[in-house]
């Protein structure tokens, strides 16, 4: 698939689904959104309020406008006109002071220098090349010690979900390589310890040109293990702080299909989120993550 071809899926889909996302974070047992947040959250507790969050992809708002309202300068950025559309509606109605504008990334010109950036849900459309691209223009508009916070599915998860996407890790050889990851990450005894852990792997995985729909109709939607983003954030010139798993699964992929184990599924889910979301021994077992990284 072609990058134009993707980021034109990427487009139609959110364009097109922006109420559905709109209820995705209405549900009142789990919500990856919200969870994705809390970790965002975990790196804003590190600076006063009134400092200034950017949030890339921002979707229907809900992060800058619950930072708004803890005393930040948030503003959200998104390509989608109906996400935007939204989130000022929502913004509205939370009597919040978030701005909100529609834009890609790629043609934002700041007015200002942010304490933290945001990017949830966002690297999985982007080409390898645009993600480069990106954190470099993240270093130019974090503030020196700053931090950047971004999302991203998680390809350690593979190991775990022994389904479709496990079968194309293990043609194209990297199963070994997840292990290692996922056991260095697993058996760290603290966060610390896996930080150092995913430092020093320094991973880099080939990509495949396409992955198995989840509900998401983009056809390329690209995955990384913890140590592979941290080794990409390091060569932009960040340095790894914190890693916090996002979408906790404690049964098996193919169980959901029966809502009382998926019932559970969100509480454990949500439990996770509210409880353990600085516990990097879940990262393994957690379809995505968030890495907190410095501007040093």
């Amino acid at each position: 698939m072609t990058l134009q071809a993707q980021q034109d899926q990427t487009y139609r889909f959110f364009k097109s689904h922006a109420k559905a996302w709109q209820a995705k974070t209405e549900d009142e047992v789990y919500s990856t959104i919200h969870n994705r947040h809390q970790a965002v959250f975990e790196t804003m507790k590190k600076y006063p309020a009134g400092s200034a969050l950017l949030d890339v992809g921002c979707g229907t708002g809900q992060l800058a406008i619950e930072a708004s309202q803890k005393g930040w300068q948030a503003q959200g950025i998104d390509f989608a006109e109906d996400m935007i559309e939204i989130a000022k509606q929502n913004n509205q109605q939370a009597s919040a002071g978030a701005q909100f504008q529609v834009g890609s990334i790629f043609a934002f010109e700041p007015e200002t220098k942010y304490d933290v950036i945001s990017a949830q849900g966002f690297i999985e459309y982007i080409s390898l090349g645009q993600l480069e691209q990106f954190l470099g223009f993240l270093k130019t508009i974090c503030n020196p010690g700053g931090s950047i916070a971004i999302g991203s599915r998680n390809r350690l998860f593979n190991v775990h979900s022994i389904n479709e996407f496990t079968r194309i890790e293990h043609e194209l050889g990297t199963m070994d390589s997840l292990i290692e990851e996922a056991i260095a990450l697993h058996t760290s005894k603290t966060q610390a310890e896996a930080v150092e852990c995913i430092r020093n792997l320094k991973s880099e995985y080939v990509q495949p040109d396409k992955h198995p729909l989840t509900g998401i109709g983009v056809d390329t939607r690209y995955q990384f293990t913890p140590s592979d983003l941290a080794n990409k954030m390091h060569q932009a010139g960040f340095t790894v702080k914190a890693v916090y798993p996002v979408h906790f699964h404690p049964f098996p992929v193919n169980t959901m299909q029966d809502a009382e184990i998926s019932e559970i599924h969100k509480e454990m889910a949500r439990f996770a989120s509210d409880k353990m979301i600085t516990n990097h021994q879940l990262v393994p077992y957690s379809s995505s993550y968030v890495l907190e990284a410095v501007n040093e």
